[in-house]
């Protein structure tokens, strides 16, 4: 408002309310009835001559007529957003700066002005503070503090009416309003803005929510002082048990972390919750409860990448607990979605490696358990033929089965066979074997 006195006509201000100055115009121009100059002035904002139309306009910010004899249709608060829309698209239209700052303050004072005058209706106070905020947003580089502004319009918008500010934009606003609460590190009014809008978003909305809930407790102690009181009130508090789940596991409280993932895994029975809690399961070598919800995870799954990693993380949980015949079944599984992933053939490897030693527990390594390896290692030599990646790998372990594998007085002694034959590790082999049912070669 530095700048009004160098147009000639605006309107000088004195008090919150612009009062008429000697250059204010109580009359319409030229003599003209009110309803004459209003309809020029209409026209002319119509076709967008608006520094035409704002000769016969301005007028009517001083004057402040509720009605127009002849126009039943006239309201004074349209006239406003018309005049603040002239005065604003005039002014960045010009080149001076000094001229363009005043145009632009006065549409700032006008904007100002409709607040105060037609502030009492809610509906109209928010249109207008959303106006106003879109204005100091769009003329931020002409207005001294024009983003601060406009952000704090933004988080008023949400004390005059949350449920229509939280979804406008796809939820553009909220951000900003928060975003701003949070960089000024108002802690109070961004969690009671939190706390507000939360029953009101879902999606994406409520997942910021969650990333800004984060920001304002920023201590895994602050967010357990703040959340675990809700939860006494309302134990079915998913934004709480979640905020509670991160920080339990910062402060490595790993009972209480059991039983919110317990709880959310029950109350948003998702893939993701499922495979949550296996993991913190098999975290804890608790591989019977984690087999249980690796199960669920497999039941949510929606990808085949899910289903595979979980068909790999139940063999390896089946191998923890020696049940292998069915660790080779969840292998088999995910060689089902990508059988050229070595690392997956690799673990069908182990687990006939897991199977000689399960079946010589409590005896001497004979001649007919060596055989098995053969089988191992072609498992090995595999993987590292169609996933070159896993080369490495394979080689580490190779020279140790071979080492074991049937030798010169194995084969031609003990199992009287020959190079080249073909033998098959079934039930023939020994009883424990019987599972496997795979064919190798003697070499």
């Amino acid at each position: 408002m530095k700048q009004l006195i160098t147009l000639l006509g605006i309107l000088f201000v004195s008090s919150p309310i612009i009062n008429a100055q000697a250059e204010c115009q109580q009359e319409p121009p030229s003599g003209l009835s009110p309803l004459a100059a209003y309809s020029i002035f209409y026209e002319n904002y119509k076709s967008g001559d608006y520094e035409f139309a704002l000769d016969y306009g301005r007028w009517m910010t001083c004057a402040k007529p509720e009605t127009i004899e002849g126009n039943p249709r006239f309201s004074l608060l349209t006239q406003y957003e018309r005049l603040v829309k002239i005065y604003d698209e005039v002014g960045r239209s010009k080149d001076d700066p000094t001229i363009k700052a005043a145009y632009i303050d006065t549409a700032e004072t006008l904007l100002n002005e409709a607040i105060e005058l037609f502030g009492d209706n809610p509906e109209d106070k928010f249109d207008i503070v959303f106006d106003r905020g879109r204005f100091y947003q769009q003329n931020y580089n002409i207005i001294d503090g024009g983003l601060d502004k406009a952000y704090n319009d933004y988080v008023m918008l949400f004390e005059i009416d949350p449920e229509r500010a939280a979804n406008m934009g796809n939820g553009y606003y909220l951000r900003q309003a928060l975003n701003h609460l949070v960089s000024e590190d108002r802690k109070e009014d961004a969690q009671n803005l939190i706390d507000t809008v939360s029953p009101m978003v879902s999606g994406e909305l409520a997942d910021f929510l969650g990333e800004k809930q984060q920001d304002i407790l920023g201590s895994p102690q602050e967010r357990v002082a703040y959340f675990e009181p809700l939860l006494e009130n309302d134990p079915n508090n998913l934004d709480a048990l979640k905020a509670l789940e991160g920080a339990y596991e910062s402060l490595d409280q790993r009972d209480k972390l059991n039983e919110v993932k317990v709880k959310i895994n029950e109350l948003e029975p998702t893939y993701e919750s499922a495979y949550s809690l296996a993991e913190f399961d098999r975290s804890n070598a608790n591989y019977t409860e984690a087999i249980t919800f690796y199960e669920q995870a497999l039941e949510r799954a929606d990808t085949d990448d899910q289903r595979k990693t979980v068909y790999l993380r139940l063999a390896d949980m089946n191998i923890n607990i020696e049940n292998l015949q069915t660790a080779k079944r969840y292998v088999q599984q995910a060689l089902q979605i990508d059988p050229n992933d070595g690392n997956t053939i690799i673990k069908m490897a182990t687990i006939y490696g897991a199977a000689v030693t399960k079946c010589t527990e409590g005896r001497k390594l004979e001649a007919a358990d060596k055989v098995v390896y053969w089988v191992v290692i072609d498992y090995l030599n595999k993987a590292k033929s169609v996933d070159p990646s896993v080369a490495g790998t394979v080689n580490q372990q190779l020279s140790t089965y071979e080492d074991v594998s049937p030798n010169s007085e194995d084969k031609f002694f003990t199992l009287n066979l020959e190079d080249g034959d073909t033998i098959r590790v079934d039930g023939s082999l020994r009883d424990c074997y019987s599972w496997i049912n795979e064919s190798t070669t003697v070499r």
